[in-house]
């Protein structure tokens, strides 16, 4: 895919209309984790050693049009401001008023509002990209995690402005394109809790993988489907059984060994299952929270054999520490297998905090910080936000 790099602009001494993925976790005024955001403190140090002022975007969470405090971008500039100094919020809703205080502001940075505080964003209205655009002479997007979204600052701008991609939304496309050309044996490793959200995805896979791991919600989704009695596991709606019952005539899929099971409103009556012919594995009142010892130890031979790995959603309820060993165990050997012998990738909110309990993120090849947009691009479908770079 073909997307103009800052690094290929003559962007010095321009006004840059910067789009990021702030979308962080928060704690009243605090931000739990700023992955994203340092994801875009490379594209960020080079405009600003480019002699460029930076008007920053983000959205936060989904206020609907509605200005929220508590999904004010607020105390994420505060967090900002801690390596960025030279940076000011305005809290100011998009309008003209604001495109000439932003304008007249003689600082480096101009930190703006939740975008999403006005519904025109969200419709890609062309009128209120007019009003931003008025602020900058040039737009880069480094928000891949928004990518997969039609609004105003991902489409509509770029009709506007000259238009470039940041550094790590390059890497992204870079690295992704590698995981839709796998050199092989190749594996990929899927979890999380529903089908409905991967079933376009593991279709690619199986088309393009020797191998897909699954583990998580969506293995019950699959053992159900095979006629397993699993209790009051999640992943065992009807709708999404149906959709995996087609997947379950490749030999491709791979399905766990053993599982951990545990009551389900306690979750400390734990125990340990083989899956065997007897479809019981459940009682009503029991749910499946893990893979097994055997389900690791055969994963993990398999990955240790690929030469292209793609991992993304946990293998179990990673909420509770009894229940990510499965998911850190496997974490721990796409690790061991990457920067070098494979090419390792992972992506996906949720993975992520489980690559963090491995201790070993820094041996991956690859991070992605995207989740709908990470399995919008695996599945082989167009990203408005990429498109409308292309050139």
């Amino acid at each position: 895919m073909s997307i103009q790099s800052i690094q290929q602009s003559n962007i010095k001494n321009k006004r840059v209309l910067l789009r990021v993925d702030f979308n962080v976790p928060l704690k009243g005024n605090k931000v739990l984790d700023d992955f994203k955001m340092q994801r875009a403190y490379k594209t960020i140090r080079f405009l600003l050693k480019n002699d460029c002022n930076i008007v920053l975007v983000s959205h936060l969470g989904r206020p609907k049009g509605k200005r929220l405090k508590a999904m004010s971008l607020e105390p994420v500039c505060k967090h900002f401001k801690k390596t960025f100094k030279s940076t000011k919020f305005f809290n100011d809703a998009v309008t003209n008023s604001l495109t000439d205080k932003v304008n007249q502001y003689k600082g480096r940075i101009a930190f703006l509002e939740n975008l999403r505080y006005d519904n025109r964003e969200t419709n890609n209205n062309k009128a209120y990209a007019q009003i931003l655009a008025g602020m900058a002479e040039v737009y880069v997007n480094e928000a891949f995690a928004f990518s997969h979204r039609k609004t105003a600052t991902m489409v509509a701008i770029t009709k506007l402005l000259p238009s470039y991609g940041g550094f790590n939304l390059i890497d992204e496309v870079k690295y992704l394109e590698k995981v839709l050309k796998p050199k092989k044996p190749s594996v990929a490793i899927i979890g999380g809790s529903k089908l409905a959200t991967k079933n376009a995805v593991i279709k690619k896979f199986v088309s393009k993988y020797n191998k897909v791991l699954i583990g998580g919600g969506l293995a019950n989704t699959f053992l159900a489907a095979k006629g397993y009695q699993l209790g009051s596991s999640i992943g065992i709606d009807k709708k999404e059984i149906n959709k995996a019952k087609p997947l379950l005539k490749s030999k491709k899929i791979i399905l766990p060994r053993d599982v951990i099971i545990a009551d389900k409103k306690t979750k400390r009556k734990v125990r340990y299952e083989f899956i065997q012919n007897d479809k019981f594995l459940c009682d009503k009142d029991e749910m499946i929270l893990d893979i097994g010892p055997e389900t690791q130890k055969y994963y993990s031979t398999i990955i240790k054999s690929s030469k292209t790995i793609v991992w993304n959603g946990p293998l179990g309820y990673t909420d509770d520490k009894k229940f990510q060993h499965g998911s850190v165990v496997i974490g721990k050997a796409i690790a061991s297998r990457s920067s070098g012998k494979a090419l390792g990738i992972v992506g996906g909110g949720e993975t992520l905090f489980v690559l963090k309990l491995t201790k070993m993120s820094n041996y991956i090849d690859f991070i992605s910080t995207g989740g709908g947009a990470l399995l919008t691009f695996l599945e082989g479908s167009e990203l408005p936000g990429l498109k409308s770079l292309k050139y």
